[in-house]
């Protein structure tokens, strides 16, 4: 597989493609309804990243804090796209998740990445998009719905600035 094309994407060090991201996403989906939990998704994403001086490197070091903030056994992290990141966790609540977003921009912002364009004007940052939910059988919010949610989030997190979190609460979790 070809490690320089768009849709090649990397967990644990291996090459994976979105579509067999997005199939891990659909087996978590299911999953968290046939056992009855919460799944979350964070997308995070290297603000002005095309600006950013020897990407490649500091990407990885992103990565590697990225990769650290996610301890659960179920946990996965891969690269969703050449800024982007998505993570997929479970039986987290929408209090746990915002948590973990505040360690991920902190553990972030502890690498001290130089980068001059970024929203801080000095080191790399993050923006973060994530949503917790707990899906039911024949629920009409769906895993593409979750997924567009996210990405909404991120995008939304990314033009109000950058370096922060977007998210919201789903009134299923509180049930």
């Amino acid at each position: 597989m070809d490690t320089k094309t768009n849709n090649s994407q990397c967990h644990d060090g291996v090459l994976i493609d979105q579509a067999t991201l997005l199939e891990t996403l659909i087996k978590q989906w299911h999953k968290a309804v046939d056992e009855d939990f919460a799944i979350t998704v964070f997308i995070i994403d290297v603000d002005k990243f095309s600006r950013m001086e020897n990407k490649s490197a500091c990407f990885d070091q992103i990565l590697d804090a990225i990769r650290s903030q996610f301890q659960r056994e179920t946990d996965f992290i891969a690269r969703f796209n050449r800024k982007q990141v998505m993570a997929i966790s479970s039986h987290m609540n929408y209090r746990q998740s915002t948590q973990l977003a505040t360690r991920l921009h902190k553990a972030i912002a502890s690498l001290k990445l130089f980068h001059p364009q970024s929203p801080t004007g000095r080191y790399a940052t993050v923006s973060i998009g994530h949503s917790t939910y707990a899906p039911e059988p024949n629920d009409c919010y769906g895993v593409l719905d979750m997924l567009a949610t996210v990405i909404k989030f991120v995008r939304d997190a990314k033009y109000e600035g950058g370096n922060q979190s977007k998210s919201r609460l789903h009134s299923r979790v509180l049930k």
